[in-house]
């Protein structure tokens, strides 16, 4: 598994730059743009700065060639799940802000079904894995979507199409725990 930082500048849209009250999950999701790269996902995060596409960031972006891109340090709150509501789950797990308290993936697919490719499932499995083992997570009840963060947005699509894969993804993660 290949992480390399491009940290996001800070700034109020993007990278606010606080702290996690503590991080007790992990929140996947798609780029829902087919064919993007890891770093057009980043670079896009960084355009945010200027407050033209409002908030919007990621821990990190999941290429479909396996690479990874770390755009917000782990410890600093990104705006990946933010909403007017949350599920009741989510209210239950991490309060009234899963931003606060969760990591984000980002990860690109190539179309619109959403379906990864192998060395972007595997790579995700694999920081999953590290960011369990690092922050003490269990990856059946700390892993979860974004989709049932809020409960209205298909994220990851190929997920919420798909439930199956996503319960094989949590098990290869706890397979390598």
């Amino acid at each position: 598994m290949t992480i390399t930082e491009m940290l996001i500048p800070v700034n109020e849209y993007s990278r606010p730059a606080k702290s996690l009250k503590n991080i007790s999950g992990i929140v996947l999701h798609w780029v829902a743009n087919p064919k993007s790269s890891a770093l057009a996902n980043r670079n896009f995060f960084e355009t945010k700065q200027y407050g033209q596409h409002g908030y919007g960031s990621a821990h990190y972006v999941v290429d479909m060639s396996g690479s990874i891109i770390q755009c917000i340090p782990d410890k600093e709150m990104a705006y990946h799940c933010g909403s007017k509501s949350y599920t009741e789950y989510a209210y239950k797990k991490y309060g009234s802000y899963p931003n606060n308290c969760t990591i984000g993936i980002e990860l690109c697919h190539p179309d619109w079904e959403g379906s990864f490719t192998d060395e972007t499932f595997t790579a995700a499995v694999e920081l999953s894995a590290e960011l369990c083992r690092k922050y003490m997570l269990n990856p059946y009840a700390d892993i979860t979507t974004h989709r049932n963060i809020v409960g209205w947005k298909s994220c990851p699509k190929w997920f919420g199409s798909h439930p199956e894969d996503f319960q094989l993804f949590q098990l290869e993660v706890a397979d390598i725990l």
